[in-house]
């Protein structure tokens, strides 16, 4: 079997792939998207990070990497969610496409706690003090015990937010279009109940995917029934939140901040108010990264292989 894989990656994981790949034909593709070992259309193609950033960024090594796959029988991609140009281009010119989904959800959620532990434990508000060379004792709420937490979109990041609220003895609720078992919900939401789930969070965690009927869920009215003293974090993608309605309901009151990893466009317009607001904390999309993240993705593209290789269905297939 041919399959294809980028010079860095195959050199960085030589030993794992040696071992994996002893029986199969290894094509290796150099910085231009052309083959430098290896001839022929490979039967399966692991885009990892290196092929998904020059996709992105280069051309020339787009139009190369796109004629060379067209035909494939399987690619595995390492980043989450199929909306992407690039994605869309890879899925119609392969037989089966399976999606990183669930590689970044160790640290996308640790990012989410993060800013949750910032709120309740006063972080920005110490850091003035130390500024000031101040010794003023704070009485935050200290703890996440018995707050609700709420996740909108209860995919592979979202379980792992849940655990995560567990293990800090919170309420754990969450929507999800199909029923799933889990031992880390209270209780699950079907997507048109949300309102329903969000009068009764602490925090609010948008993992949604984009699609046609989520775009722009989080809008004025979503955010009028969570409760004032609640926090709202975006790790799922911009375009699910109305960034207008979400600077009105921060100026308001309507919630008492927020934590924005990803936006809508990205990066974030210069212009837009929500940069300007002390109650609204916006990083530029980087709470997946993690240097374990490309080992994770090594991991799901060998899992997967096995699979094909047997004929079973693979995981996060598109």
């Amino acid at each position: 079997m041919k399959i294809c894989i980028s010079e860095f990656t195959f050199n960085s994981f030589k030993d794992t792939f040696d071992e994996a790949l002893s029986e199969d034909e290894i094509l290796l593709l150099n910085r231009e998207g052309k083959l430098s070992q290896g001839t022929g259309v490979p039967e399966v193609i692991f885009v990892s990070y290196e092929i998904m950033f020059k996709m992105l960024k280069d051309d020339l090594y787009n139009n190369n990497f796109i004629r060379l796959v067209d035909g494939c029988k399987f690619i595995q991609a390492s980043w989450a969610g199929i909306e992407s140009k690039a994605a869309q281009e890879l899925i119609k010119r392969c037989g089966l496409y399976s999606h990183g989904g669930g590689i970044h959800a160790i640290t996308i959620a640790t990012y989410v706690f993060a800013q949750m532990l910032r709120k309740v434990k006063d972080i920005d508000a110490h850091i003035a003090l130390q500024k000031n060379k101040e010794w003023r004792q704070m009485t935050s709420v200290g703890e996440l015990t018995d707050m609700v937490l709420g996740i909108a979109g209860y995919g592979g990041i979202g379980q792992e937010v849940a655990r995560l609220g567990k293990a800090f003895r919170m309420e754990i609720l969450a929507t999800k279009r199909t029923p799933v078992s889990s031992d880390y919900l209270d209780r699950l939401y079907k997507p048109s109940d949300l309102n329903e789930m969000l009068g009764l969070c602490d925090f609010v965690v948008d993992c949604l995917p984009v699609t046609n009927e989520t775009l722009g869920t989080f809008s004025l009215d979503k955010f009028k029934v969570m409760k004032p003293s609640s926090m709202f974090i975006n790790v799922g993608r911009g375009e699910t939140v109305i960034e207008e309605d979400l600077h009105t309901a921060l100026l308001s009151g309507e919630i008492e901040c927020a934590a924005l990893d990803v936006t809508d466009p990205e990066p974030l317009d210069e212009n837009s108010p929500l940069w300007n607001l002390e109650n609204c904390f916006i990083t530029p999309h980087d709470s997946a990264w993690g240097p374990r993240a490309p080992d994770r993705a090594v991991e799901v593209f060998l899992s997967n292989l096995e699979r094909y290789k047997r004929g079973e269905k693979l995981h996060n297939l598109a």
